[in-house]
């Protein structure tokens, strides 16, 4: 995929899923500001989920999922850009790839999550106790990862109709509210 996609200023739609492309996902593609829906899936993308993506605030669908991306998922820091900026995203779907490290500083009450697919990875650590603050939540999907230690109260998210957190270590308690 070249790094000229993102001089396509207008762009609202950019659906390139099942395109066998290979390498790394362009940075430049943080530079597409009208772009509201992304989807990668299905390729052969390899390396990090570029940072820059958290500068498409109109965003609300990524679909990265079924790719072979590794390393952590970009959180902002006083530096540095993350996807925990993209307020109006609905969707995050990551599954199927080589993510590793952790949630946290991921999700924040300012976000409008209706889908989190991030299962067939290798992510690390708690679920946030913030993610019950996602309360659009529709389905949530944290299965087959290395995430351990007790599971959040669930219970005031309301809309939540599917949550598979099936093959994850946590730790043996009482089910989850």
């Amino acid at each position: 995929m070249s790094a000229t996609t993102g001089n396509l200023a207008q762009l609202t739609t950019l659906i390139l899923a099942g395109c066998s492309f290979t390498g790394g996902i362009p940075q430049q593609l943080g530079n597409l500001q009208q772009l509201s829906l992304l989807a990668l899936n299905s390729n052969k993308f390899t390396g990090t989920i570029p940072p820059t993506l958290g500068l498409l605030s109109n965003l609300f669908w990524l679909d990265l999922a079924d790719n072979q991306l590794t390393g952590y998922i970009p959180v902002s820091t006083a530096t540095t850009l993350g996807l925990d900026q993209l307020t109006h995203m609905k969707h995050f779907h990551f599954n199927k790839n080589q993510l590793s490290g952790t949630l946290t500083g991921l999700f924040n009450s300012n976000m409008s999550l209706i889908h989190i697919l991030l299962d067939r990875n290798s992510l690390k650590g708690t679920v946030p106790p913030n993610i019950s603050n996602l309360v659009n939540l529709n389905e949530l999907n944290l299965a087959s990862n290395q995430l351990t230690r007790q599971l959040p109260d669930l219970s005031s998210m309301t809309k939540l109709n599917v949550v598979d957190l099936s093959n994850n270590s946590f730790t043996v308690s009482a089910a989850p509210n």
